[in-house]
């Protein structure tokens, strides 16, 4: 019986020690957290949260980044390029035709950000301090994409 016992405690700690390792290993690559709220200025535009991850070096292929919560809202990120990703929450509308990002209970202070990662196949969770506002973006121009 404790022969089972001691062996089910070591494949729990090893367990845990293999995923906290994971989980530093992603937290190593994000350098700094930004955000910018900004507002449109015509009918239907609305506002919202644009979130920037810079990272200090690209993620190896067992790293993915999945999503950000943030301020009581959650998105799915876009990469921008290899060192940058980013992610968009709209927090209001000024038309009844959109709709805007559902509120969730995430339990972060406002300066928070949890960012969901896979490695390996299994997601993780890295709660960031510190992300850092940026101005507010006033009627942005829509970038046209080729």
């Amino acid at each position: 019986m404790k022969v089972l016992v001691l062996f089910l405690i070591t494949i729990f700690n090893y367990n845990s020690c293999s995923s906290e390792k994971g989980i530093q290993e992603a937290k190593q690559y994000v350098e700094k957290i930004t955000f910018q709220n900004w507002v449109g200025g015509v009918k239907g535009a609305g506002g919202g949260t644009i979130l920037n991850v810079a990272l200090s070096k690209s993620l190896p292929e067992n790293i993915e980044m999945v999503k950000i919560q943030f301020q009581d809202r959650e998105s799915t990120f876009f990469k921008v390029n290899d060192l940058s990703y980013q992610a968009s929450i709209k927090t209001f509308d000024n038309m009844n035709e959109t709709v805007p990002t559902p509120t969730i209970n995430t339990g972060l202070k406002p300066s928070q950000a949890r960012i969901y990662f896979k490695i390996d196949g299994k997601e993780s969770t890295v709660v960031f301090d510190d992300v850092k506002e940026l101005a507010m973006l006033e009627y942005p121009s829509i970038n046209k994409r080729n």
